[in-house]
């Protein structure tokens, strides 16, 4: 791709301009944008689009677009925010601040972009699963300075082990909900009343806790006799354990 400028060691801008309109008459060269040409025939991709535009206007793009709404492809930039279509491409140049031009330049960068553009509120916890659930913590850290506190927290907490998973519970008690609150899944082992889940429970949590749970839930008769005898046996078995370990 070319400009007009590129040419004006050759002749006046007047001579240049009438020599590239009659190249484009006669099917030599294509307009790709105001003041940007290419040879006809040449195959176009949008990140050779928007390198071009940005070194005719020295604006600083992004080296790759993000892909954005409704098949268009979104382009980071520090110049003006404008569509452009051309060579089978709709090209939206977004101006963004300097850290999301930077992010965009790199492909993990370019999804932290892409999270960041659906907001605080929009953004669910599904998508950042989706789109980061392989990446190392590691990863996540070394964008730390470029993206928002809030979008580092969201990715740290959707990506944390289940706490069905860091106590050892035999059922995904928190599948509908990763973020489930401590007395919503003691409750909910509770009603299931399996010995080894209520266990764990009391081990991970402590017994009291459990117990304070168990006295503000409101069971079924069975459920209720079930789980005390278990509370029950557990403490006991608790207490025995670590008089064992002093001994």
């Amino acid at each position: 791709m070319f400009s007009s400028a590129d040419f004006l060691s050759k002749g006046t801008r007047a001579a240049v301009d009438k020599a590239l309109s009659r190249l484009m008459r006669d099917g030599a060269i294509f307009r790709v944008a105001r003041g940007l040409y290419a040879v006809a025939g040449q195959s176009l991709d949008a990140q050779a689009v928007a390198s071009a535009l940005a070194r005719k206007t020295g604006e600083r793009v992004a080296p790759a677009p993000v892909e954005g709404h409704g098949g268009a492809l979104l382009v980071p930039t520090s110049g003006l925010s404008r569509t452009l279509k051309t060579a089978g491409h709709t090209l939206q140049f977004q101006r963004m601040c300097q850290r999301k031009v930077q992010l965009a330049a790199s492909p993990k960068g370019r999804v932290l972009v892409a999270l960041w553009a659906r907001g605080m509120k929009n953004l669910t916890t599904l998508e950042i699963q989706r789109a980061t659930a392989d990446w190392l913590e590691a990863e996540v850290d070394s964008y730390a300075t470029l993206i928002p506190a809030w979008l580092r927290t969201a990715i740290q907490q959707a990506n944390a082990p289940r706490k069905s998973v860091k106590i050892g519970l035999s059922g995904a008690y928190d599948w509908s909900n990763p973020n489930i609150r401590d007395d919503v899944l003691i409750g909910k082992v509770l009603e299931r009343h399996k010995f080894e889940d209520v266990a764990r429970l009391c081990i991970y949590y402590g017994v009291p806790k459990v117990k304070r749970v168990f006295k503000r839930r409101a069971f079924d008769p069975m459920t209720t006799a079930s789980v005390a005898r278990m509370l029950s046996n557990i403490s006991k078995g608790l207490r025995a354990s670590k008089v064992h370990a002093h001994a």
